[in-house]
């Protein structure tokens, strides 16, 4: 999409110009954990940040990591169940920076901290859901793993990851 700044505006033309009640972004992540797979379905509970966001709100006060809409939350995962899914439900890392100098020794603090992937949108999702009080979710698909190296190809991308499309759809109106 285009990482904290981006989603940022949309948002919050979503919410102040159309009254969006329920905002669930899909996308894709990196996985940072040996045992999330490539292609399986992550539903980001919680988002942690190195963005200065929320810090430049709160006048530098770490706010506490932003976190889904638990409904919109529990309708995915039990419709992943239902679809038999690869599903993984736990903290995602927003990154302002896709390329980074320290990317071996960030992800090691991350995996030591159990946050499943990463990626460039989520807090900041999450942050203008709770200032606004509207449901948010992220449903993401693993396109590549940081510590393995496997990767999905762009054709990959564009044809294969429709589980995440399923799982938002049926999540939004049950």
């Amino acid at each position: 999409m285009g990482g904290v700044p981006s989603i940022s505006i949309y948002v919050n033309e979503l919410i102040q110009s159309y009254d969006v009640q329920n905002l669930i972004r899909v996308g894709t992540c990196g996985a940072i954990q040996k045992d999330v797979k490539v292609r399986d379905v992550i539903l980001a509970s919680t988002s942690s940040t190195d963005s200065q966001m929320n810090r430049m709100v709160f006048g530098g006060i770490d706010y506490a990591p932003p976190t889904a809409s638990f409904h919109l939350l529990k309708n995915a995962y039990d419709t992943g169940l239902e679809k038999g899914l690869s599903l993984r439900v736990g903290n995602v890392f927003t990154s302002d920076s896709f390329y980074r100098d320290n990317t071996k020794e960030l992800l090691i603090l991350l995996d030591q901290y159990n946050i499943l992937a990463i990626e460039m949108e989520t807090t900041a999702l999450y942050t203008l859901a709770a200032k606004f009080n509207r449901n948010a979710l992220s449903v993401l698909t693993v396109s590549d793993h940081m510590i393995t190296g496997e990767e999905t190809s762009s054709e990959d991308r564009q044809t294969t990851f429709n589980d995440m499309i399923e799982v938002s759809l049926e999540a939004a109106i049950k």
